[in-house]
């Protein structure tokens, strides 16, 4: 009795399943790996260390990446079915207990992997308590940012009404200066301008005194000749 193995269906089938849950492994491993910044630029993301791991996708004997499908195995158990029919009962012991054996060793694997699997999530949980106080120390310096930042703002609008205070009585001192200073100069002009007059005056009075002094002199001559004495 001949059996059709059929090896290349189930390698095709092996690399097409691995092929598949690389391929997976490698659009989450990018997604995680990269974020868009808002400027539209990809950067590595912070976080990249705390995703993945060795249970990333699932336990590696439990779940559904760690099992066949029914469409994967209905080659196999069809051949076992049909090679059942050829065995003996004693052919059929020994394969059920070789069977068992098997399915003991693979329990053994399966614990293992569940205390593994168990560390790994105590590790976990001790990145996340890990996490949790970096997050209670971003919280503290946020909180003392915003009350230095509040401090600062009160200092400054303080600091910026008493700089307008001071800038409004410069500029009052500065208009009452310019009005002083407009005074001064109109009291200089006028000064200067009765000054000017003063001499133009006196300029008048010498010159009347001058032909005053002449006339005077003039007229007692003129006055001594209509009188008929000689001069």
């Amino acid at each position: 009795m001949s059996y059709n193995t059929n090896g290349n269906d189930v390698r095709r089938s092996q690399s097409m399943r691995s092929y598949r849950t690389a391929g997976s492994m490698r659009d989450r491993d990018g997604q995680e790996s990269m974020r868009t910044t808002p400027s539209g630029r990809q950067t590595p993301s912070r976080r990249r260390s705390m995703t993945g791991g060795s249970f990333a996708n699932g336990a590696g004997t439990i779940g559904p990446a760690a099992r066949m499908t029914d469409d994967e195995t209905k080659l196999f158990r069809a051949r076992s079915v049909t090679a059942e029919t050829s065995l003996s009962k004693k052919q059929k012991s020994r394969i059920g207990k070789a069977e068992i054996k098997e399915g003991k060793r693979m329990a053994k694997v399966i614990k293992q992997e569940g205390k593994a699997e168990k560390l790994a999530l105590e590790q976990a949980v001790r990145e996340l308590a890990e996490l949790q106080k970096i997050q209670k120390s971003a919280v503290k310096e946020e909180a003392k940012a915003n009350a230095s930042f509040a401090q600062a703002m009160r200092v400054f609008h303080k600091e910026e009404l008493a700089f307008l205070a001071a800038r409004a009585r410069y500029e009052k001192a500065q208009a009452e200066l310019q009005g002083h200073e407009n005074a001064r100069d109109a009291a200089r002009d006028h000064a200067s301008e009765a000054t000017e007059m003063l001499q133009d005056k006196n300029r008048e009075i010498e010159w009347l005194r001058a032909q005053k002094h002449a006339d005077d002199r003039e007229r007692e001559v003129r006055l001594r000749e209509l009188a008929g004495k000689a001069v």
